[in-house]
């Protein structure tokens, strides 16, 4: 799949949700905001690991290993995309 561009005011939860949905074979309507992707989700870090691999490659940005066990749902991967695509100095 190619990068796609980052644009500045972007919204990334449907590019997100999209790949979240697919790596951890969720149905659509079974992703919330809020659930836990371990616990709600019976995800484990390696599958977390896929999608943070997936979304930097996919997107465009990168989010700091010291972030990766704060991102335990969908909320909260999302604001960490937008906040460090909005870092990027290469765009």
């Amino acid at each position: 799949m190619t990068q796609q561009t980052v644009e500045s005011g972007t919204d990334y939860r449907e590019q997100v949700s999209a790949i979240v949905i697919e790596e951890l074979e969720l149905e659509p309507d079974e992703l919330t905001e809020t659930g836990h992707f371990i616990e709600d989700y019976d995800s484990d870090s390696l599958s977390l690991i896929t999608v943070i691999a997936r979304i930097e490659r996919e997107l465009g940005v990168t989010i700091p290993k010291t972030d990766l066990g704060e991102l335990v749902n969908l909320k909260l991967l999302v604001e960490a995309v937008t906040k460090y695509a909005g870092e990027r100095t290469d765009a």
